[in-house]
């Protein structure tokens, strides 16, 4: 774990792919970020709505995902952050590949979701199991089958982009979870980066202390992931 930033109040660190947040199964023995904050940091212990199992923690990624995070030291703090990311005060980006030509430049995705059992899944407009959820895309990069994209969290449900991209039939490259049925045999990515990961990374967050300063923090495109982009030819078409 890459320690990006620390103050007293708070840690922002660079979470590998692979790595869970916080055990969601008590039978489940393999190290989380929970634990390597509990050996470190071990006032966490006290910090959170459930301490026990999410010391300091009020915000998420994937296991298959990688990038930025903040956790909360104090109490204080882990109430104003969470405060600020139900305010949506917050600014997440992050950097995804897409299977597909995606054609707008950039834009919106607003299909209101639900969280199930297994996934999360897109509602019609109108259905009041559906969430309001707001992902903001913008087209870094076309290659041929596939399109480099900067997204802009605007609300944060769970699986959010991997369930908007998957509705625009654009899943993203690697996850198995969202899978377009129109790309279901492509397993280029996945024999190349030879791992379980979902190409997307959270490479920007900004918040505001409890000063009211604003921080914001930014992490590199993993090196595997770079290395993989620079396998793939142009979209002469742009």
């Amino acid at each position: 774990m890459e320690v990006i930033a620390e103050s007293p109040d708070y840690l922002v660190i660079n979470k590998p792919a692979g790595v869970l947040v916080h055990q969601a199964n008590p039978n489940n023995k393999e190290s989380t970020v929970a634990d390597w904050m509990r050996e470190r940091y071990p006032e966490v212990e006290e910090v959170g709505d459930d301490p026990k199992v999410r010391p300091g923690i009020v915000h998420r990624l994937d296991r298959d995902v990688s990038g930025l995070m903040v956790i909360a030291r104090t109490n204080e703090f882990f109430a104003h952050i969470k405060a600020e990311f139900q305010n949506r005060r917050v600014v997440k980006r992050y950097t995804a590949l897409c299977y597909g030509r995606i054609h707008k430049d950039e834009g919106d995705i607003t299909l209101p979701l639900s969280r199930g059992k297994t996934r999360t899944s897109v509602k019609p407009f109108g259905d009041a199991r559906g969430k309001e959820a707001r992902t903001h895309f913008f087209v870094l990069k076309r290659f041929q089958h596939y399109t480099l994209v900067e997204i802009t969290l605007h609300t944060g449900r769970t699986n959010q982009i991997r369930a908007h991209f998957y509705a625009l039939e654009h899943s993203l490259a690697g996850d198995t979870k969202y899978r377009s049925w129109r790309f279901r045999n492509r397993s280029h990515f996945t024999r190349f980066i030879k791992s379980d990961r979902v190409f997307l990374h959270s490479h920007y967050l900004g918040f505001y202390d409890r000063e009211g300063q604003w921080r914001e923090y930014s992490s590199l495109l993993p090196s595997e992931l770079k290395a993989f982009l620079d396998t793939l030819p142009e979209d002469l078409n742009g």
